[in-house]
């Protein structure tokens, strides 16, 4: 886990000197949703979770105004409900994704994006057993993901989003996670 946190740091630091050498400076929001949660499994349905994190937003050097590159760190309640059990996975989502946001006026923009996404299993409990024990849940997902929306003001995003688990995320069966978000932000 020490590793991956400090991958990641590397990583993300990297991506802030080489982006804000030639750019102006990187914005941060703080993010809040409702995730909508499934696996692709058979006798899954869908269960209500959340997301909360960071967010932010690098604009890319020579590049046509609008175009970004923006990365976050989420803490998300996905799983689902499954057989009498309700599976509760928390997991810091590390979405990356390269967008294009368009000025409809001076105070509406339109936003699309899309890029891969990086899952690590933090905790999480079902019917009184640890998920990602010896059996059950994998601790790491990936997937891709994309997101669309509006932002007012040059300050708050709303948005929609969808992602697409390709890891198996259970041992014994073929579950990949999927994972419809509906987020509200604020830029500082």
């Amino acid at each position: 886990m020490k590793k991956i946190y400090s991958i990641l740091v590397v990583v993300v630091a990297a991506l802030s000197m080489s982006f804000t050498a030639n750019a102006e400076a990187p914005k941060w929001e703080v993010v809040a949703g409702m995730n909508v949660a499934n696996l692709d499994a058979s006798g899954a349905s869908s269960r209500i979770g959340f997301h909360a994190g960071l967010r932010t937003t690098f604009g890319i050097p020579s590049a046509d105004h609008g175009f970004y590159v923006n990365a976050a760190a989420l803490l998300s309640l996905k799983g689902c409900k499954a057989g009498g059990f309700t599976l509760n996975p928390y997991y810091l989502d590390i979405p990356v994704h390269a967008g294009y946001k368009y000025a409809i006026n001076e105070s509406v923009a339109i936003f699309g994006e899309f890029g891969p996404y990086f899952g690590v299993g933090l905790f999480g409990k079902t019917d009184g057993e640890d998920m990602f024990g010896d059996e059950g849940f994998k601790r790491f997902d990936f997937g891709l993901g994309l997101r669309a929306g509006l932002e007012f003001n040059n300050k708050i995003p709303v948005s929609i989003g969808y992602d697409f688990g390709v890891l198996d995320v259970f041992d014994e069966v073929s579950a990949k996670t999927r994972n419809l978000t509906i987020s509200i932000g604020y830029k500082f």
